[in-house]
């Protein structure tokens, strides 16, 4: 992924997504409100939990970045994951660039 983001998108896309009820439940007492507890939450998650959000039919993950968050370039990076450490690392990855262009 490419750090060639405005600052303006990356604060938007660094922040909770409000309403609450849109954060990303992992399990039942895991949600994410934000990327940074996203790559948290998915590093912590078992592989059946991932299964269920990740699977041929579906991808809750890219799903939830592209539609709530609004990154379509992490989004795009999440379509083909296949492991939550691949997934957090990505996340990770991305939020450490988000930070840079915003000066954090």
């Amino acid at each position: 992924m490419s750090v060639d983001v405005s600052r303006e998108s990356a604060e938007y896309y660094l922040r909770n997504v409000e309403p609450k009820w849109k954060g990303f439940w992992l399990h039942m007492h895991l949600v994410a409100f934000n990327l940074e507890e996203f790559a948290a939450g998915l590093a912590s998650i078992s592989d059946e939990i991932f299964a269920y959000h990740v699977n041929p039919p579906k991808n809750d993950l890219a799903k939830w970045v592209r539609e709530v968050v609004g990154d379509a370039e992490l989004a795009q990076a999440l379509d083909g994951v296949r492991t939550k450490e691949e997934a957090a690392r990505l996340v990770r990855l991305r939020v450490e660039d988000l930070k840079r262009a915003t000066g954090r």
